[in-house]
């Protein structure tokens, strides 16, 4: 029996000498694990559709209780993400992310779609590449569940004032007027605090990221003075309630010490040969 499906290619392994085990997104059956015979070979004609972040139609049949690949087709490949090593990077994190939350057999329809925004967005260079990095992972928590509260205050509950703080670990908001009275409170046994300072335009862009509706999520203005909070926010935030780390986000951290690092070297260069 043959299978037709539409699904985003998360990522591809090694199977034996010549074939690749894909994991392919779909939204109705989750995540999919199919076999790609012949994977490595230049000759296989489907290849090209079957590598991470390509979005594709597939027709697959079962060999031994495994899907493999029969046909597949490109429906969107976001060639332009393929140019340049950091969109590249900054896309294989966002399917390392979704590979994560993800499981089989579920209606992953949200997640999919989320992550075909953000990749599109960066394919088209929508915005500011960490911008939109920092705004799906934020998304990712309010999709999968885990989304902090933003709406008021979990103490008293005021909407809002000068400053509000965001507990991460809980995923509730403060006011300063709570907040100062907590701190005169000892933390309860074995809750680790870590506490995000909210003024306002930046509590507004992340309840705007979380709330809006899954077509606009990126239509927000961001103030330049909050950009490196907001991009740490986001980050540390996913990644607390995740509890993992990826290898995928230590590289693209890793890139932005080239610059500097191509810029010590030339300066201990002309240094030498002067």
């Amino acid at each position: 029996m043959l299978f037709r499906f539409k699904g985003l290619v998360l990522s591809e392994n090694p199977w034996g000498e010549s074939d690749r085990i894909l994991t392919v997104l779909t939204a109705d059956a989750g995540k999919i694990p199919v076999l790609l015979k012949g994977g490595a070979s230049l000759k296989n004609k489907s290849a090209s559709a079957c590598i991470p972040f390509c979005y594709s139609e597939f027709v697959t049949a079962d060999r031994g209780g495994r899907p493999w690949v029969r046909e597949a087709s490109e429906s969107e490949s976001f060639v332009s993400i393929r140019k340049d090593l950091e969109l590249t990077s900054t896309a294989l994190y966002i399917c390392d992310i979704a590979d994560d939350v993800c499981v089989e057999n579920s209606d992953e329809s949200e997640m999919l779609q989320l992550v075909l925004n953000t990749l599109y967005a960066l394919d088209r260079g929508l915005r500011d590449r960490q911008e939109i990095k920092a705004a799906f992972e934020l998304r990712t928590a309010a999709v999968c569940g885990f989304s902090p509260d933003l709406v008021r205050c979990s103490v008293c509950g005021r909407g809002q004032s000068e400053i509000m703080y965001l507990d991460v670990m809980d995923g509730v908001m403060q006011c300063s007027e709570c907040r100062r009275r907590q701190n005169a409170l000892p933390l309860r046994e074995g809750h680790n605090m870590l506490l995000f300072q909210l003024e306002r335009p930046l509590l507004d862009v992340m309840r705007y990221v979380c709330y809006a509706d899954a077509k606009k999520f990126l239509s927000f203005e961001l103030p330049e003075i909050y950009r490196e909070r907001f991009y740490t926010y986001c980050e540390k935030y996913l990644l607390n309630h995740l509890e993992k780390n990826f290898r995928t986000l230590d590289f693209l951290h890793s890139l932005k010490a080239l610059p500097q690092i191509r810029s010590e070297n030339t300066d201990t260069q002309n240094k030498g040969s002067g």
